[in-house]
């Protein structure tokens, strides 16, 4: 029931933000996203060994004007964005990569090598989004950070 809930959530917060979304939003911040993407993709970094995305994605937001608070739960974030009294809007990303070799041959391909938690050296690589979710999820913030006279929130 509680993931029925969650997922029914998420659906409203992604068409509410469908709605109000034009295509000037989303061609004003895809530039900044595409970029984070392409470095993303490339640096990826193992479950709670996230230090240089953390640090990424808390710069991005924090330059956008979100008072961001760092190692929470040890490599996560926190951000938030006031503006006057009214509803919160909760969004969520992933930052942890895989112990997966690329061999998609791209050209942004990630060739990253790291220790994993028992010390074996293991290829990384964003195999299942997590560096798209992040990258879209910065695009959000940063239209809500521009358009702040069309909506009100803590």
């Amino acid at each position: 029931m509680k993931l029925a809930k969650l997922l029914l959530l998420a659906s409203l917060v992604a068409s509410g933000c469908a709605q109000t979304s034009t295509s000037k939003e989303v061609e004003a911040v895809y530039p900044d996203a595409h970029a984070l993407y392409l470095d993303l993709h490339q640096n990826p970094e193992l479950s709670t060994h996230e230090i240089q995305t953390a640090a990424k994605l808390a710069g991005r937001l924090r330059s956008l004007g979100y008072d961001v608070t760092e190692h929470v739960g040890g490599t996560g974030i926190v951000a938030i964005l006031k503006n006057g009294a009214g509803p919160t809007v909760m969004l969520r990303t992933e930052l942890d990569a895989l112990p997966v070799e690329e061999k998609t041959g791209l050209s942004y391909a990630s060739k990253v090598r790291a220790k994993d938690d028992a010390g074996r050296d293991v290829p990384v690589m964003h195999a299942c989004g997590h560096d798209l979710h992040m990258a879209s999820i910065l695009g959000r913030p940063q239209s809500w950070r521009t358009a702040k006279t069309t909506w009100h929130g803590p």
